[in-house]
């Protein structure tokens, strides 16, 4: 018959050949075969039954540490980077060959463009509370590491210091799977007791620690991992000290010790706050413990201030940290991040 002008043939009905039907069964076994295969086959082979993975935490912030946009543990195969244990939590846009971060769902960095240009906000990497010196897609993952992911400006500094709240993941996971064998807590000649707290924190995560008192002449090797504890008059006659509070910007420090002051910037470098006495701090000296330029101090301007800088350091631990670059504490009303609210 015709259909539209075109000759056509109607199939003659009957019976269908056996080794026909038979092929077309065999053909759609073999098929869902191969589906299944594909879908949960790999997982069951002998050689993969065995296949290592490990478990992370990642943790998506902006705004150093204050907000957190996504808190999440995953498993990824042992050997992953930390750029694919983020794209298992968040839709991730990268640039330069998938090695450098410009949007995490859809927050973008704002210093755009191949030469630069714009505002100075962008995202920064940090592995167990260190400021990563690799991409995310450099960074092998280790079981149990924290993946930090923050969201903010650095017009006052672009490498802003270690992530002091995270306390005690710095010192029990280490940096790319280096975990430090102790850890020394350095004291003023009075702060004994203060030290002594430090240490059994540190203790209760599994690590040794060594105790000795802080002259003027100390400062951290390459490799060591160190808590300092005191009054910071007296912290203050040690040259390495009192060094990295003067380079604050250049080490990125958003609160910081100066002339018997504590000083304390917001998100864009300028000074919102100052304390001259009842404060304390919790923060580090640089970007990473153990390269021997940095150590996490726990200062008071006084005693009151050494207290309640060794209260919110006891917080830190029970909390298992939070993921922010420092805290100020004030005898008698607790303690708040570092730095204070962007503008």
């Amino acid at each position: 018959m015709k259909a539209n002008g075109v000759r056509t043939t109607e199939a003659k009905s009957g019976p269908r050949p056996v080794r026909a039907v038979w092929l077309k069964v065999a053909s759609s076994l073999a098929a869902a075969a191969v589906l299944f295969f594909l879908v949960r086959g790999c997982a069951l082979m002998p050689w993969n039954r065995s296949a290592k993975t490990v478990a992370v935490r990642v943790t998506v912030t902006r705004d150093f540490g204050t907000a957190i946009l996504r808190d999440d543990e995953v498993r990824v195969a042992d050997g992953d980077t930390a750029i694919r244990a983020l794209q298992e939590v968040a839709e991730v846009e990268t640039a330069y060959g998938g090695g450098f971060i410009v949007g995490i769902d859809g927050l973008r960095s704002k210093y755009g463009g191949p030469l630069g240009g714009g505002e100075e906000v962008d995202w920064f990497f940090y592995a167990n509370g260190h400021l990563a010196d690799v991409g995310a897609a450099d960074y092998s993952l280790h079981e149990g590491d924290w993946l930090v992911f923050d969201y903010h400006p650095w017009r006052y500094s672009m490498f802003t210091s270690f992530l002091a709240g995270c306390f005690p993941e710095p010192f029990r996971k280490g940096y790319m799977g280096r975990v430090p064998e102790s850890v020394g807590v350095v004291h003023t000649p009075g702060a004994e007791p203060e030290a002594k707290m430090v240490a059994e924190l540190l203790r209760a995560s599994g690590l040794p620690c060594a105790m000795r008192v802080l002259d003027g002449d100390w400062e951290p090797r390459v490799g060591e991992y160190a808590v300092v504890v005191g009054l910071w008059k007296e912290m203050e006659r040690n040259g390495f000290l009192r060094s990295a509070q003067e380079n604050a910007a250049r080490l990125g420090l958003y609160a910081y010790f100066r002339e018997g002051t504590l000083m304390v910037l917001d998100g864009e470098g300028d000074m919102a706050k100052t304390f001259s006495r009842g404060a304390g701090l919790v923060g580090g000296t640089g970007p990473r413990l153990g390269d021997g330029r940095s150590v996490l101090l726990v200062a008071g301007l006084d005693e009151e201030g050494l207290g309640a800088a060794g209260s919110a350091l006891r917080e830190l631990a029970a909390e298992s940290g939070k993921p922010v670059i420092a805290l100020v504490a004030v005898a008698g009303e607790g303690s708040f991040a570092v730095p204070l609210e962007v503008r």
